[in-house]
C-alpha cells in the first residue's frame, strides 16, 4: 500500500474537490496562502460554532498563510462570553487579516470586523450594533448588575483590540455601548442613547483628522479587495465549519488507512467456517431485515466477520441492503465503530424501503448512502426495549453518547453531522447554506425526495437514487459479481436456538419426565439433557444470559427435584426451591446481556410491572419470560399427552419393560379393608416380604407378598431381584431394605 497522505494534502485535496471556485495548487500546504473564510450569523450561536472559529484561527496561525480574508455577513447578538472569545482569539493572531463587510457586520460580525487589521465594505454594508443579549434572570436589579458588568468588560476588551488593530477605540465603544457620544470636529458620529452602526458611506468618510472613520475602502468583490491589497497567490474558501469538517474527516481517514494496513483476523474456533467461497473480486451484499438489528449479539458477529473477510480476500465493495426498523443500539455503535472503520474498501447503504432507528446509524457509517424511489431514514432517537422514552437523566447521557458518535461518524465518512445529530435528537435545527431543512423538536426522518435534494452542490444525505441493488452497481461503476453473504458456523446456530428455545424446553421437559418413569438411564434422558444443553449453550453463543452460572443453577434445581421425589416425597420444600431455581434460569438464560446492562440505570423506583415509559423490569425480561412460559406450558401439555396415549404404544411399551413391570395399579384396592361397620381400614405392609423387580436408586418397583408394588429405600442402592422386607409404611410411602 502507498504512502498514507497526511493532514495537508488530505486537506487541500477535500478543499479543492468540493469547494468550488478553488484553483489547483502545486504545494502540499497552506504556507503563503489567501484564506478566505465565509462567516455567517449561524457559525456563532453555539459554542460548537465558535470552538471551529478559534481552531481556524489557530491552524492559519500555524500554517503562516499570506492573509486570511473574512468574508463577513453576519448580524445578531450573541453571548458576551461568545464576544470575549472571539475578541481574544483575533487579538492574539499574527497573520495579517482583512475584513470584507459582505451585507452586514452587526452584533457578533462588527467585533470580527475591528478585531481585523483592514475592513472593507461593498457598496450597501453596514457595521456596528453589537450590544449583548439580556440575561435570563428575572430579577431586575440583578440583571441590570450582570448587564453593567458584562458591557464594562466587553467594552474594555474592544478598546483593547482596536487600539491593537489600528481602529479609533471610542468609535468600537459606541457600538457596544449606547451612553457613549462619539464627536469629531463638529461631526457628531454618535448621539447618546443610540448604539452606533455605520453605513458604508459614513465609514469611509474622513473626519477632521483626515483618516476615514473607520474602513478603508468599498469594494464591490473580494477580487477586486486583493486587487487593490496587491495581493496575488492562490486562495482558499471555506467556513469554519467546513474547515473543521474536512480535517478531522482527513484525520480519521488516515488513521484507519494506517490500522488497515495490518491483516484483520477471522476467528477459526469451534463451528467457525474460514473455507467458504472467496470475496475476491465481488460485490457482497449483507441484508440487513426486519429482525437483523434485534436478534442479539451473533448476528453482529456475522455481519463483522464478514466485512473482515470481504477486506481480507479484497472484495470490490460491501453494500448492506437495509430495510429494517432498528434494534440494539450499543450492537450497532459496536458495528459502526469497530467494523466499518476496519475496512478500506468502498461501502454502500441501499436503504430498500426503510433504515430507521439503528438502521440509519448503519447507513451513516458506511461511504455513500442510496435510495429506492419511495423510501424514508433516520428517527434513530434513544429508547427503551419497548420504545418508551427514557428518563430524564438517562435520555442526556446516552443522547450526547450517540450525538458523538454519529457525528464522528458522519464527518468521517463524508455526511453532513447536522443531519446525524437530527436523527438521534430532538434538540437539533439541520440548516444548509442558510436553508432550514429540519426544525427541532423532533427527531428527524427524510424521504427519498428530501435526502437527496441537492443543496451548495451536494445532496443533503443521500448519493442518489436507485431501483434496486443491480442500478445501484451500475450507477457506482462496480464491476464483480454481486454475492449474498450467508450466516456461517455460530451465528447461524445461535440465531435458530433464539428462534427454536420455546421447543427445547419442552422437549427437555419431556425428556426428563420419561427418564424419571423409565428404569435405568436411557433415551429420553439423554434427549432431554441434550435439549437444555443446546438451549443454555445457544443462547450463551448468541449474548443472552444464558452463562456457565445460570446452567449450574438449572441443574441445582433439577437436583433438588430429584430430592423431592427419590428420598423426601411429601416434603415440598426441595421439590420448590428447586422449582424456582429451574424456571428463573430458565427465563433469565434468554435475557439479553448488553440490552440489560444499557438499560440498567434506567430502571424506575416505581411504577408496576412494567414502569414508566413501558421500561420497566418486564420490558428487559419480556422475552425470556414469554419463551420460558410457552415452553413449560407446552411442557405439560405435551406430558399429559404421553401420560395418555405412549403405555397404549410399542415403544411406550418398549420404555416401561412391560416384561418387568406389569402394568395397571402398583397398590390395587386390596390395600385397604373394611370393619364391620363398613368403616374402611389402612393395611400396613410392615414386614412384608419380597423381591426387587427392579434397581432401587433408591425408589423402584418390588413384588411383595404377590403384589407389585412402588417402594423405597432409605437412601441405600439395591440391586434387582435382592430379597427385601418392608420396614416402614406411611400413607403411600413403603420404605423397603434388605431381608
Amino acid at each position: 500500500m502507498s504512502k498514507c497522505p497526511g493532514f495537508r494534502e488530505l486537506f487541500i485535496f477535500c478543499c479543492l474537490g468540493l469547494f468550488p471556485g478553488l484553483q489547483a495548487q502545486e504545494s502540499d500546504t497552506l504556507k503563503d496562502k489567501i484564506v478566505v473564510v465565509k462567516l455567517r450569523s449561524d457559525d456563532f450561536q453555539t459554542s460548537r460554532g465558535i470552538r471551529e472559529f478559534e481552531q481556524l484561527l489557530a491552524k492559519a496561525q500555524e500554517e503562516e498563510v499570506k492573509t486570511i480574508v473574512f468574508d463577513i455577513n453576519v448580524k445578531g447578538y450573541i453571548s458576551w462570553e461568545f464576544q470575549e472569545r472571539i475578541l481574544e482569539r483575533l487579538a492574539e493572531i499574527k497573520v495579517p487579516t482583512i475584513a470584507y463587510v459582505n451585507s452586514s457586520a452587526t452584533g457578533a460580525g462588527s467585533l470580527i470586523a475591528v478585531g481585523s487589521d483592514t475592513i472593507y465594505l461593498t457598496k450597501s454594508g453596514i457595521i456596528g450594533g453589537a450590544g449583548i443579549k439580556l440575561s435570563d434572570n428575572e430579577n431586575e436589579e440583578v440583571q441590570k448588575r450582570e448587564m453593567s458588568q458584562q458591557l464594562s468588560l466587553l467594552k474594555a476588551r474592544a478598546r483593547s483590540v482596536a487600539k491593537v488593530k489600528g481602529h479609533r477605540p471610542e468609535l468600537v465603544e459606541a457600538f457596544i455601548d449606547s451612553e457613549l457620544e462619539v464627536i469629531y470636529g463638529s461631526d457628531v458620529i454618535s448621539k447618546r442613547g443610540e448604539i452606533l452602526t455605520l453605513t458604508a458611506a459614513e465609514a469611509v468618510k474622513k473626519v477632521a483628522d483626515g483618516k476615514t472613520l473607520l474602513g478603508k475602502g468599498i469594494s464591490p468583490s473580494i477580487e477586486a479587495l486583493l486587487k487593490e491589497e496587491k495581493l496575488k497567490g492562490d486562495t482558499l474558501t471555506f467556513s469554519p465549519k467546513e474547515f473543521v469538517q474536512f480535517r478531522n474527516q482527513a484525520r480519521l481517514k488516515t488513521a484507519i488507512e494506517n490500522k488497515t494496513q495490518e491483516k484483520p483476523e477471522i476467528s477459526d474456533g469451534l463451528f467457525s467456517k474460514r473455507t467458504g467461497d472467496s470475496y475476491q473480486g465481488k460485490i457482497v451484499v449483507l441484508e440487513v431485515g426486519t429482525d437483523a438489528l434485534s436478534s442479539g449479539e451473533a448476528q453482529f458477529d456475522f455481519m463483522d466477520r464478514t466485512l473482515k473477510k470481504a477486506q481480507l480476500d479484497g472484495a470490490t465493495a460491501v453494500i448492506f441492503d437495509l430495510d429494517t426498523p432498528g434494534g440494539y443500539a450499543w450492537y450497532t455503535q459496536g458495528l459502526i465503530l469497530n467494523s466499518l472503520q476496519d475496512v478500506s474498501i468502498p461501502t454502500y447503504s441501499f436503504v430498500n424501503t426503510r433504515a430507521e432507528s439503528a438502521g440509519a446509524i448503519v447507513a451513516l457509517g458506511t461511504d455513500h448512502i442510496y435510495m429506492r424511489p419511495a423510501a424514508s431514514i433516520g428517527s434513530a432517537l434513544v429508547v427503551t426495549g419497548t420504545g418508551g422514552d427514557l428518563s430524564s437523566a438517562m435520555d442526556s447521557k446516552q443522547t450526547q453518547m450517540i450525538i458523538s458518535v454519529v457525528r464522528n461518524m458522519a464527518e468521517l465518512k463524508g455526511h453532513n453531522p447536522d443531519i446525524a445529530e437530527a436523527f438521534v435528537t430532538r434538540k437539533k435545527q439541520v440548516k444548509i447554506g442558510g436553508t432550514v431543512i429540519h426544525d427541532e423538536g423532533e427527531v428527524l426522518n427524510l424521504n427519498t425526495i428530501e435526502a437527496t435534494e441537492i443543496i451548495n452542490g451536494k445532496p443533503v444525505l443521500a448519493k442518489g437514487i436507485a431501483n434496486n441493488l443491480e442500478d445501484l452497481v451500475k450507477q457506482e461503476g462496480l464491476a464483480g459479481e454481486i454475492v449474498t453473504a450467508q450466516s456461517l458456523g455460530l451465528e447461524s446456530f445461535a440465531t435458530w436456538v433464539q428462534k427454536f428455545s420455546a421447543i427445547l424446553i419442552i422437549i427437555g421437559i419431556a425428556g426428563v419426565y420419561l427418564e424419571m418413569k423409565t428404569p435405568g438411564f436411557a433415551l429420553p434422558g439423554l434427549i432431554g439433557l441434550g435439549a437444555f444443553a443446546l438451549y443454555f449453550f445457544g443462547n450463551n453463543v448468541a449474548g443472552n444470559l444464558a452463562g456457565y452460572e445460570l446452567a449450574v443453577l438449572f441443574v441445582l434445581g433439577l437436583i433438588l427435584i430429584g430430592v423431592e421425589i427419590f428420598l423426601f416425597p411429601g416434603a415440598m420444600i426441595p421439590a420448590l426451591v428447586g422449582g424456582l431455581m429451574v424456571i428463573g434460569s430458565l427465563w433469565l438464560a434468554m435475557v439479553d446481556r448488553v440490552d440489560l446492562e444499557w438499560k440498567w440505570e434506567d430502571l424506575p423506583s416505581s411504577g408496576g410491572w412494567e414502569g414508566e415509559g413501558s421500561g420497566g423490569w418486564f420490558s428487559i425480561l419480556r422475552t425470556g419470560f414469554n419463551t420460558m412460559g410457552l415452553g413449560l406450558i407446552g411442557g405439560v401439555a405435551l406430558i399429559l399427552l404421553l401420560m395418555r396415549f405412549l403405555p397404549k404404544t410399542k415403544f411406550g411399551g418398549f420404555l416401561t419393560l412391560k416384561e418387568v413391570v406389569p402394568a395397571g395399579p402398583s397398590i390395587d384396592g386390596q390395600t385397604a379393608s373394611f370393619s364391620e361397620a363398613g368403616e374402611r381400614e389402612s393395611i400396613s405392609y410392615v414386614g412384608w416380604e419380597g423381591e426387587a423387580t427392579t434397581d432401587l436408586r433408591p425408589s423402584g418397583k418390588g413384588r411383595l407378598q404377590g403384589k407389585m408394588l412402588d417402594i423405597i429405600t432409605g437412601g441405600e442402592f439395591i440391586p434387582k431381584g435382592t430379597p427385601i422386607v418392608v420396614s416402614k409404611h406411611e400413607g403411600s410411602r413403603i420404605v423397603v431394605k434388605k431381608a
